[in-house]
């Protein structure tokens, strides 16, 4: 009995966390390989190498002309996501290796019409490649999630940035997209009002989110790469159609005067993670975890926070702390932010306000204690 098309695809998508089991079944017959090759393809995922001794990032290579080769599959890739590791002490001279594959990129992306989400960190800032060879004349219609890492000068000011324009003209041709990730663009996006109608989610630099949010629901805001925020800039990321509720700083180094500038902006925040930079900010009389206590009032001005994650703080000196420090640290800030529920501390231990008596309890045992 020969299986409908239908089943075939049902079965093999078990297999798909096991792409090698997928891709012994294309060997069986021409059939099951039609079927296991779309499911292969859907998400595609490259992870590559490329030391000083070998700078060419083949296997992106043989993929592209596979792709390129096989007009049956085109529509099938619904995920692209490549990973480069490059050599940083000798990155300048990567660009002759490099070049005709994001050529390559470019055709191939040009002919990924189905393709929803699209995630690029090629570890390449610095060396001399321009966006726009990755993304010219590239259309995705159906994309929802876009994320590009590794690419442009980096945090050295420019007048003028290429890498912008071309980005700016990719933005406008995906109207689906939610989340957007732009890890390594230090100057401000000059998009249309009716651009990214439905994006939700942003990660970046304070000056790209600044020239993004403003008037679109982004309620979802990571930044990396500005330690310091202006307050016109805090203003701008105040501005959009719904209030920012998850913060995200824990890939910069935050002060306690920096996180209350934030708040006097974004007040509506009720999840918030943070990688403080405490040394020589809070009273020199603290030691250890205690020295948190004196965060009380960045707190207080957050009267949505529910969830503050500080998991991403190194350990201060005298060590991480006590469940009992903790446990104290936790009833002092829940008197100055009464709408706070949940504490992930340094030591990654969460406390949770629980029962009707609000008592804070340990969600995990701590896994580090000082002596």
């Amino acid at each position: 009995m020969e299986l409908p098309t239908e089943t075939l695809y049902a079965i093999f998508e078990h297999l798909q966390p096991h792409p090698s089991h997928l891709a012994q079944v294309a060997r069986v017959c021409h059939r099951f390989r039609g079927v296991a090759e779309h499911i292969l393809y859907a998400h595609i995922l490259i992870q590559e190498c490329l030391p000083r001794s070998s700078p060419f990032p083949h296997r992106t290579q043989r993929c592209c002309e596979t792709l390129l080769a096989r007009g049956d599959l085109h529509h099938a890739v619904r995920r692209f996501t490549v990973r480069w590791q490059t050599d940083t002490s000798v990155r300048e001279q990567y660009q002759p290796f490099v070049q005709p594959v994001l050529f390559s990129l470019n055709h191939v992306l040009c002919v990924l019409a189905q393709l929803e989400a699209l995630d690029f960190a090629l570890d390449l800032v610095g060396v001399p490649v321009s966006v726009r060879t990755l993304l010219d004349g590239v259309c995705l219609p159906g994309l929802r999630l876009f994320a590009l890492y590794g690419m442009g000068p980096g945090s050295i000011p420019v007048k003028h940035c290429p890498d912008a324009l071309a980005l700016q003209q990719f933005l406008a041709s995906a109207p689906l997209l939610e989340h957007l990730m732009l890890g390594d663009l230090y100057s401000a996006l000059e998009l249309a009002a009716a651009d990214l109608p439905l994006l939700t989610a942003f990660k970046g630099t304070a000056t790209t989110a600044a020239s993004i949010i403003p008037g679109r629901a982004v309620h979802h805001l990571a930044l990396v790469g500005q330690d310091q925020i202006p307050s016109p800039t805090l203003a701008e990321l105040a501005r959009g159609r719904t209030p920012v509720r998850t913060l995200d700083l824990s890939a910069v180094s935050v002060t306690p005067n920096t996180l209350k500038d934030v708040s006097h902006y974004l007040r509506g925040v009720e999840h918030l993670k943070v990688r403080f930079a405490l040394r020589h900010t809070l009273h020199h009389s603290f030691t250890g975890i205690s020295i948190l206590a004196g965060l009380a009032p960045v707190f207080s001005a957050l009267p949505a926070l529910h969830l503050l994650d500080l998991s991403a703080t190194p350990a201060l000196s005298g060590g991480l702390g006590t469940s009992l420090e903790e446990v104290n640290l936790c009833q002092t800030w829940g008197r100055s932010c009464p709408s706070l529920r949940a504490v992930v501390f340094p030591s990654k231990t969460e406390w949770a306000l629980s029962g009707p008596e609000h008592i804070w309890v340990s969600k995990s045992p701590p896994r580090y204690t000082r002596s």
